[in-house]
């Protein structure tokens, strides 16, 4: 069987169209989207204008319930009542202190050479004060 082709044969249930028909409905198809293309690209435009009002409406709304909320919590933490400083008492403690110091400061230090017993002292302060692995360590030392 011989290929057929499509011009020279159509194929069953194919309808026949032709050719000078099918450039002039190319033609009125050419003119048609010359004129609907105008109108298309002004909808499409409006379509986005409208769209970006409406973007602009609902970011316009949300900043102002943001806002709104940090009015609120503004308001919140200005009715606050500031904790009360008692400035004679943090005097007097202030002029205690002073007094510590110079104290402290105004001694005379006297350096004396470590007697025996304060060895012993020692001792017995580093055993009832440090943790239970430096006292194991001190019983295991000859």
């Amino acid at each position: 069987m011989a290929p057929s082709s499509s011009r020279s044969t159509p194929q069953l249930g194919a309808n026949v169209v032709p050719l000078a028909r099918v450039q002039k409905l190319e033609a009125q198809m050419a003119t048609l989207l010359h004129h609907i293309q105008p109108w298309m690209q002004k909808s499409i435009a409006e379509s986005e204008a409208r769209m970006e009002h409406r973007m602009e409406g609902m970011m316009d709304r949300k900043i102002q319930a943001v806002n709104k909320r940090l009015d609120a919590f503004e308001l919140r933490v200005l009715e606050r009542s500031a904790p009360a400083t008692d400035i004679s008492a943090l005097q007097a403690d202030l002029s205690s202190l002073r007094t510590d110091v110079d104290a402290i400061l105004a001694a005379p230090s006297v350096e004396t050479q470590a007697s025996p017993t304060a060895l012993a002292d020692d001792t017995v302060l580093e055993a009832l004060f440090s943790g239970p692995s430096r006292r194991s360590l001190h019983r295991h030392m000859p």
